[in-house]
């Protein structure tokens, strides 16, 4: 499986959206913040307000002073970079941007992936189905967006997806060292939280499941406590320092009103919020992703099966509680919230999605057995990874109000020419034909992915490619914003870089 991983990490390294005019309000704070400590000892950003753009995403804490609204994670996670990137001679804004992109957050998102792929074992022993959840998640998915942009959403993802991929041979009793294993699954839980404070929900649910069916629960509970202890000071010292509380978060002081409502944006279950983030046109999980309604599929074919249930239903009911927490968490915040501001799909879902593509891995499983399931499995890929693939090619913040952004920004961001820095214009290509070798890379990999070892072959392929084409194409037909597409065109248009 070598040569797949490795065209996974040339898809992630490949393009690099970096808008200078823009400077992305969730990205901007963490990367001041990490310049700030590193250069002169404290955590606000007073001297740096004027490097921000938007000031949408920062507090001002009880001493007056402004501060980053989001968990502190991923600035402590860069400040290594930062000092390394200092003494390779690295100045401007978007120098910095990149390293710390590539190295506080793509390098550990394609380090989860073995271990995302190593554990899909356990819920198959199809091994296409495990392939087809491997690129589906790594490419057709929120973690592709957020694996190449300095925020929070996919570290906090693969700290609760390691914190699970620990716990599981514990749980079994397969772990060579059982104490080691313990103090892991309580430091990558409590690293979620310290990279993204919604991750505490999944790490919760880890961490039942660490006590509910693993033995030895004394020993376990001691050294998960001890491995976390470390992350806990750190925050809780981070919190003391900036907010006045180990448990006062920046959202207590936002400058954005939203996250104040209720607890932490919280403010009970709506149909709005539930249908944002599973099935609106321009945001919904299972539109632009749609592979992940197999995660159902899975689920049922594991609960309904003995076998199964023997084999991996403790892990799946893990994933199932996750997914379905996640699913009902976004669907009781602000309305406002829930939709996440200027992104791709609904981003405050993304921690949720490893166990959502561990269900999906059975659920291909079980629509590999028909010729015509397995079309629409992978046909419902080619739609998720046509869809990141692009916005990570173009613009991958989406203006909330755009109510069909895939054909009013993306694909006519690509008509007119217009595509990200990127690899491709070292090879002499300019435009939208500098993502030419990302989109060609990214499709001959799901043609071998589609055709490997299958029933059908190359036939297949073509079979999955059409079908996935045409819904493509068939969301051209979504109603469209009026007079906002232009306006948002134009901003984005003004912002264009290079």
């Amino acid at each position: 499986m070598w040569p797949a991983f490795l065209l996974i990490v040339v898809a992630y390294v490949y393009a690099f959206p970096y808008f200078d005019s823009l400077r992305s309000a969730n990205e901007m704070p963490r990367l001041l913040q990490t310049q700030e400590f590193v250069d002169k000892g404290h955590f606000w950003l007073d001297e740096r307000r004027a490097d921000m753009v938007s000031q949408f995403d920062t507090s001002f804490g009880p001493d007056g002073k402004q501060y980053p609204n989001k968990a502190p994670g991923p600035s402590f996670l860069a400040m290594p970079v930062y000092v390394i990137a200092k003494a390779a001679g690295l100045k401007t804004i978007a120098a910095f941007t990149w390293a710390f992109r590539v190295f506080a957050v793509t390098l550990p998102a394609l380090l989860f992936l073995p271990f995302f792929y190593r554990l899909t074992s356990r819920f198959t022993n199809d091994e296409d189905a495990r392939r087809a959840a491997l690129f589906a998640y790594a490419l057709g998915s929120p973690a592709f967006v957020y694996g190449v942009l300095f925020m929070s959403h996919q570290l906090a993802a693969v700290c609760a997806g390691a914190a699970f991929v620990v716990a599981v041979p514990l749980v079994r009793q397969e772990a060579k060292r059982p104490t080691w294993s313990a103090a892991a699954v309580g430091f990558f839980a409590a690293a979620s939280v310290m990279m993204d404070y919604q991750a505490a929900l999944a790490a919760l649910i880890v961490g039942i499941y660490l006590v509910a069916f693993g033995a030895q629960r004394v020993r376990n509970v001691i050294f998960a406590a001890a491995g976390a202890a470390p992350i806990v000071l750190l925050l809780s010292a981070y919190h003391t320092v900036c907010f006045g509380s180990p448990l006062r978060t920046g959202y207590h002081f936002s400058v954005d009103q939203v996250t104040r409502k209720g607890f932490m944006g919280t403010v009970g279950p709506s149909a709005q919020s539930f249908f944002s983030t599973t099935f609106m046109p321009s945001n919904g999980l299972f539109v632009l992703a749609p592979w992940f309604l197999f995660a159902f599929i899975g689920a049922a074919s594991i609960f309904s099966s003995r076998d199964q249930r023997e084999r991996v239903g403790k892990e799946a009911l893990v994933c199932t509680a996750v997914f379905g927490t996640y699913l009902l968490f976004l669907s009781s915040l602000d309305p406002y919230m829930a939709r996440g501001g200027w992104c791709v799909g609904p981003r405050y879902l993304t921690v949720a999605l490893p166990f959502a593509a561990w269900l999906a891995c059975a659920g291909f499983a079980v629509a590999f057995k028909h010729a015509w399931m397995r079309i629409v499995a992978l046909a419902s890929i080619v739609v998720g990874v046509t869809v990141y693939t692009s916005a990570v090619s173009t613009y991958p913040h989406w203006p909330e109000r755009l109510l069909n952004p895939l054909y009013e920004l993306t694909f006519r961001l690509l008509r007119s020419g217009r595509s990200v820095h990127s690899a491709g214009q070292y090879l002499g290509l300019a435009g939208a034909n500098a993502a030419l070798p990302l989109f060609a890379l990214v499709a001959l990999t799901l043609a071998w992915l589609f055709s490997s070892r299958t029933q059908g072959g190359w036939k297949t392929a073509a079979g999955a490619f059409a079908l996935g084409g045409a819904v493509v194409a068939a969301y051209s037909f979504f109603s469209g914003s009026g007079p906002y597409a232009e306006q948002a065109w134009s901003f984005v248009v003004s912002t264009w870089e290079p």
